[in-house]
């Protein structure tokens, strides 16, 4: 078992509704043994269930994280993959289960793993990853989107976690963190009108709870009505938070659903099983043999 290396970070996440109907956005924040998992979802507005779909990710997501052990995510771009796979095949289950055609809900997904220092992120769709240092962006995800033209500002995602394609995640290499490096990760309604500059202005890294809904106010202000949903999860590194971080919560619409780790009720936690990457190529022929089932009775 590798050693965890302590460290000093702030955390939080916020969603806000904006001008839409629905919030179809959702976010978690996970840590165990030192290890953190940050995921973004946005529910696709233009297909049925989007929310559906985001909170299908989230679960799933937690779930595979609760299951590894340290081998697997000492292999992040592995775990992301298959955990990101999962999750799509979950999105479908829960479609089938709410009465929705199989390919109609679906998500972007951000997923980024911190341990040891390093951060490794996949994401499918047009929600966003930036690094940025002091007031600088120095990496930003590319959108999985059909640019047209004339579309350049509104064009169609090409990628997501559920529908009838595959997600094809996009894995980074690993990236080494260095002190004063904020991972923003946004739906599109909060980075449309996002700038480095608002971090600074909006939120203090060691009370970054209270800093967050004041900046998502502001971006929701610049947004062309109405706004879209507008989420963030935001990670300081090298800052001690003086306030209490979102660990091992869902940012869901009205209320905060603890993962399945959480033992509120004084019960015995139920044991952990753990999954196997070797056997990751039969697990999915598994169950998009079981989809594809159900799908042929619809």
């Amino acid at each position: 078992m590798n050693a965890i290396l302590s460290m000093d970070y702030s955390i939080t996440q916020q969603s806000h509704q904006g001008g839409r109907d629905y919030n179809e956005d959702r976010t978690a924040i996970f840590e165990k043994d030192g290890t953190l998992l940050l995921v973004l979802g946005d529910g696709l507005g233009g297909h049925a269930g989007g929310e559906i779909a985001s909170q299908a990710l989230i679960d799933s997501m937690a779930d595979s994280f609760n299951k590894a052990d340290d081998a697997q995510l000492d292999n992040p771009d592995q775990f992301l993959m298959m955990s990101i796979n999962i999750a799509h095949h979950a999105v479908h289950r829960n479609a089938v289960n709410h009465g929705f055609k199989i390919d109609s809900p679906k998500t972007t997904c951000v997923a980024c793993l911190i341990r040891n220092g390093v951060a490794v992120w996949g994401h499918s769709g047009d929600s966003r990853l930036y690094i940025i240092n002091k007031r600088d962006i120095n990496f930003v995800t590319k959108d999985h989107v059909s640019i047209k033209p004339g579309r350049e500002h509104n064009s169609p995602i090409n990628r997501c976690v559920g529908g009838s394609e595959p997600p094809k995640p996009e894995i980074s290499k690993p990236y080494k963190i260095e002190d004063g490096d904020i991972i923003f990760i946004g739906s599109d309604g909060a980075w449309a009108n996002f700038n480095p500059e608002d971090l600074i202005e909006y939120v203090d890294p060691e009370h970054p709870n209270l800093g967050l809904d004041n900046l998502l106010q502001r971006l929701e202000g610049r947004n062309k009505a109405p706004s879209d949903n507008l989420s963030v999860v935001l990670f300081y590194w090298g800052i001690k938070q003086l306030d209490n971080p979102d660990i091992n919560d869902h940012e869901n619409v009205a209320t905060i659903a603890k993962n399945s780790n959480d033992n509120q009720n004084g019960t015995k936690p139920k044991e952990v099983v753990k999954f196997d990457m070797e056997n990751l190529d039969s697990a999915i022929l598994e169950i998009e043999s079981f989809i594809s089932e159900i799908d042929s009775k619809l």
